[in-house]
C-alpha cells in the first residue's frame, strides 16, 4: 500500500480513498495469517513428529477458516462496544489533563482484543483488532480532546 498511496497522492485522490485501500491491505493480512496458520498446521502434522500440526481435510480447513476469521471479527465487535461504553462513560466527565484515559482506554481495549482473539480463543487477532477499529471510529463524538487521540494513532 506505500507506492499505491504514493501513486494517489501524485494524482490527487481523495484522502478517503487511501484510507480504503489501507484497511483492505490489512484486511489482507489477516486472512493471510489465517491461512499461513492453517497450512504451517497441515505442513507440520506431514513432518510425522508426535505433537506438531494437526491433520485438517478441506471440509475442515474451510470451518477452520471461518471460525478463525468470523470469530476474530466477532470479538472485534465485542472489543468496540466495550470501548464504546468506556467512552460514554469518560465523555466530559475529565478535566483537560485527564484526557489521556481516553487515549489509554483505546490502547487498552484493542492490545486486549487482540490478546482475546489470538491466544484465548485461538482466532485471528489481526481481524479482530481491525473490527474493532472499525466500529469504534463511530465513538468519535465521545472524545474529548480530539487533537490529542489524533496525534497519538496517527
Amino acid at each position: 500500500p506505500v507506492a499505491v498511496s504514493a501513486l494517489l497522492n501524485e494524482v490527487g485522490a481523495p484522502p478517503r480513498l487511501k484510507i480504503h485501500i489501507s484497511g483492505e491491505s490489512m484486511l489482507n493480512d489477516g486472512s493471510a495469517v489465517v491461512f499461513f496458520s492453517i497450512f504451517s498446521a497441515l505442513f507440520l502434522s506431514e513432518l510425522g513428529i508426535n505433537g506438531l500440526g494437526e491433520q485438517i481435510d478441506v471440509g475442515e480447513g474451510f470451518a477452520l477458516f471461518f471460525r478463525m476469521s468470523l470469530g476474530g471479527a466477532l470479538i472485534g465487535v465485542a472489543g468496540a462496544l466495550v470501548l464504546l461504553i468506556f467512552l460514554y462513560f469518560l465523555n466530559r466527565r475529565l478535566i483537560r489533563e485527564e484526557n489521556v484515559l481516553q487515549v489509554a482506554a483505546t490502547v487498552t481495549v484493542a492490545y486486549l482484543t487482540f490478546y482475546v482473539a489470538e491466544i484465548v480463543c485461538g482466532t485471528s487477532g489481526i481481524i479482530s483488532t481491525l473490527c474493532l477499529g472499525w466500529i469504534a471510529k463511530y465513538g468519535e463524538t465521545m472524545i474529548n480532546d480530539k487533537e490529542l487521540m489524533e496525534s497519538f494513532w496517527s
